[in-house]
């Protein structure tokens, strides 16, 4: 497998997690209205969004999701993700190495002390994935401590179905 199919499947299993999330969390009560849960999804879903973005070279806008309850917040995932999809559908081998300026870098320089080096186009690809991965786990934790049982989001359980498509909750 040549590593644009292999971020391609990272790319629809990190879809498709996110769908499952969602579909568990949207018509839970305590989930749906859990500050917790809704903090950290909006910020990974800015996140997707805002690295979306910068590779196309477009505006980015900080407080994207700041005011989305938990529904709008599964529907502005799912059009993340399916331009994400058509993003990933132009990708080539040589862009991968492209360099990729990302407009916080300062920032991030200053809180670190150090001069931070420009990431490449597939280096910021592997960052989205371990990012929504890790806030994801950070949510499946939070249904656990409400009693729910979370589904399983691992990318071998992606593998073991068949790669199964995107359940995004219905109504979105």
């Amino acid at each position: 497998m040549d590593t644009l199919a292999l971020f391609n499947e990272f790319s629809l299993h990190t879809e498709w997690a996110d769908s499952v999330v969602f579909s568990a969390i949207i018509g839970n009560k305590d989930a749906e209205q859990d500050e917790s849960i809704l903090l950290r999804l909006r910020h990974n879903h800015l996140v997707q969004k805002v690295f979306l973005d910068v590779w196309q070279d477009l505006p980015i806008n900080p407080a994207e999701t700041q005011s989305l309850d938990m529904a709008a917040l599964a529907g502005f995932a799912r059009d993340v993700h399916r331009n994400t999809r058509r993003f990933h559908e132009t990708l080539n081998l040589t862009e991968l190495d492209r360099m990729v300026d990302l407009p916080w870098s300062g920032m991030v320089s200053k809180n670190l002390g150090f001069d931070i080096s420009k990431p490449t186009l597939a280096q910021t690809l592997v960052q989205v994935f371990a990012h929504s991965a890790y806030h994801r786990g950070q949510v499946v934790a939070r249904l656990r401590e409400l009693s729910m049982e979370p589904p399983m989001t691992d990318f071998i359980a992606w593998v073991w179905g068949n790669k199964p498509t995107p359940k995004w909750p219905e109504g979105i």
